[in-house]
């Protein structure tokens, strides 16, 4: 009985200690690592985050880029740190979802090495065609595309790109035979549909809208949940007749693994009130994104779902990253 209570005693002082720490985090300066370089959407969704975050908890949250190795190296930086709430990780969908479907030998294990606390923000894409092509809507595509095997062409943004992935998902979907062309990045591979080098592509909005109000893409549906409040005649790919069919990026925050419960919850709540100003969502409006809150156990679900997906999608497509 002395042994059991010595046990216990020495448990409660081992843990109190450190419900103490999570108690009063932070107490000092936040890292909040984002594997991209500075300038893109990732980087600028993880500094009005850190400013937001900073605000709320009269600390700062200092941005950190770690670009490289398609991420690894940023979210290495982030599984080595301790997971005492003072290294957090803003990341991209591709990266935590399909780089693990499509990559032979990945780095990293997103829902193993890494804790979930909460999306921060969706990422619109809209598919988009040549506007000299001669289909207006996405049956029409399909049916161009069926009556015309192996002749439409589509670019992504490189092999494993979320927009590659999702092209071929559609394809299995509809069963039409498009041939894929990767480029570095959205912009080259929008340029090239504008120019009719390329058909079709599925491309950032960011991208996709200046080519659009110019006449030089065609907007076919966004494969949203809701239609973009910048192309309001543009409709979703459920009102284009493919309810099944939903592709949007995304940003999340996460922790390293076994980072403490208490600190998880301060932030989800932090993250909830957030995603919920008035003023930001307008802010992400404006530029393409929608705030997108999730619970630490919702976003899990969803990384678990779209990681099912994507390896589903990579094994009959032989989509493989060595």
């Amino acid at each position: 009985m002395r042994r059991r209570t010595f046990l216990a005693a020495a448990g409660a002082s081992y843990l109190g200690p450190a419900a103490a720490a999570a108690a009063t985090w932070p107490e000092r300066p936040v890292r909040l690592v984002t594997p991209y370089a500075p300038g893109g959407p990732l980087d600028l969704t993880a500094r009005l985050i850190a400013d937001k975050l900073g605000a709320r908890f009269a600390q700062s949250f200092v941005v950190e880029n770690k670009p490289g190795a398609n991420g690894a190296i940023g979210v290495q930086a982030v599984i080595s740190a301790p997971p005492d709430g003072y290294t957090l990780l803003v990341h991209g969908s591709a990266g935590t979802t399909i780089y693990q479907a499509v990559t032979r030998h990945p780095a990293f294990d997103t829902l193993r090495d890494l804790t979930p606390i909460s999306l921060i923000v969706h990422f619109d894409l809209i598919l988009c065609a040549n506007p000299a092509l001669p289909f207006k809507t996405v049956r029409e595509f399909v049916a161009y595309a069926r009556a015309n095997p192996g002749k439409v062409s589509y670019g992504s943004a490189g092999v494993g790109a979320m927009n590659h992935v999702g092209a071929e998902w559609f394809k299995m979907m509809t069963g039409i035979d498009i041939v894929h062309v990767p480029y570095r990045g959205d912009a080259p591979a929008a340029n090239d549909v504008a120019s009719g080098t390329l058909g079709v592509a599925f491309i950032s909005s960011n991208v996709a809208i200046p080519l659009i109000n110019a006449g030089k893409l065609r907007a076919l549906a966004v494969p949203s949940q809701h239609r973009i409040p910048a192309l309001p005649d543009v409709p979703t790919m459920a009102e284009a007749g493919y309810p099944e069919f939903s592709l949007q990026p995304s940003a999340a925050l996460f922790g390293p693994a076994h980072l403490d419960k208490a600190i998880v919850r301060r932030l989800s709540a932090a993250m909830k009130d957030i995603l919920a100003e008035p003023e930001l969502t307008k802010y992400f409006v404006d530029r393409g994104m929608s705030p997108a809150y999730t619970t630490p156990e919702g976003l899990a679900d969803v990384i678990r779902k779209s990681i099912a997906l994507w390896k589903g999608v990579a094994a009959k497509a032989k989509i493989v990253i060595e």
